[in-house]
C-alpha cells in the first residue's frame, strides 16, 4: 500500500474542446418538439384528408371538418404576434367559480366545508362595473412611454 497517492498508468482523460452540455440540452429540446409539432401537423393533414376523401353526404363529417380548419386557422391567426398585438386591450382576467356541493367518485353529493365569513370594508375610488376596470396596460404603451422619457432625457442632457 503507497503512503501517498500515485495515478494508474494508462489512464484517458478526454475534455472536448467545443462541447457545451446546456447547449446540448437545448438542441434535444427543440428535437423533441419539433417531432411532436410534425406530428400533430401529420395528423391534422390525414384527419383532413379522410374528411374531404370521402364524399360529404354526411352533414356532420362536413361541419366537423370545417370546424377543425376554422379552430386550426384561428390557433395560427393568434400565434402570429405583430406590431397591432402591442397596442390591443387585453381581456378581462375571469373567475372560476368553484361549486359549494361537489359530487363525489361513487355518485353521492358532498358539502364543501363551509369558509369562515368575513365583513370586508372595501373602498373603492373607481367604477368595478367598468369593462375598462383592471385591466392591465398594454406592453405596447409601455415601451411608447418609454421611448418618449428617453427622447426627453436625451434632449434635456445634451
Amino acid at each position: 500500500m503507497p503512503m501517498f497517492y500515485t495515478p494508474k498508468p494508462r489512464q484517458f482523460h478526454y475534455t472536448p474542446r467545443f462541447y457545451d452540455p446546456e447547449k446540448e440540452r437545448w438542441e434535444a429540446l427543440k428535437q423533441k418538439y419539433a417531432e411532436k409539432q410534425a406530428k400533430a401537423e401529420a395528423e391534422t393533414q390525414t384527419a383532413e384528408s379522410e374528411a374531404t376523401a370521402a364524399p360529404i353526404d354526411d352533414e356532420l363529417a362536413y361541419f366537423e371538418a370545417k370546424v377543425r380548419r376554422l379552430d386550426r386557422d384561428e390557433r395560427q391567426k393568434q400565434s402570429k404576434f405583430g406590431v397591432k398585438d402591442l397596442f390591443r386591450k387585453r381581456p378581462m382576467p375571469t373567475f372560476n367559480y368553484t361549486p359549494r356541493f361537489q359530487k363525489a367518485d361513487d355518485g353521492t353529493v358532498q358539502e364543501v366545508a363551509p369558509q369562515p365569513h368575513k365583513s370586508l370594508k372595501i373602498k373603492r375610488r373607481f367604477d368595478i362595473s367598468d369593462d375598462d376596470y383592471m385591466k392591465p396596460m398594454p406592453a405596447g404603451r409601455i415601451m411608447l412611454y418609454a421611448f418618449l422619457v428617453c427622447v426627453l432625457l436625451f434632449w434635456i442632457l445634451f
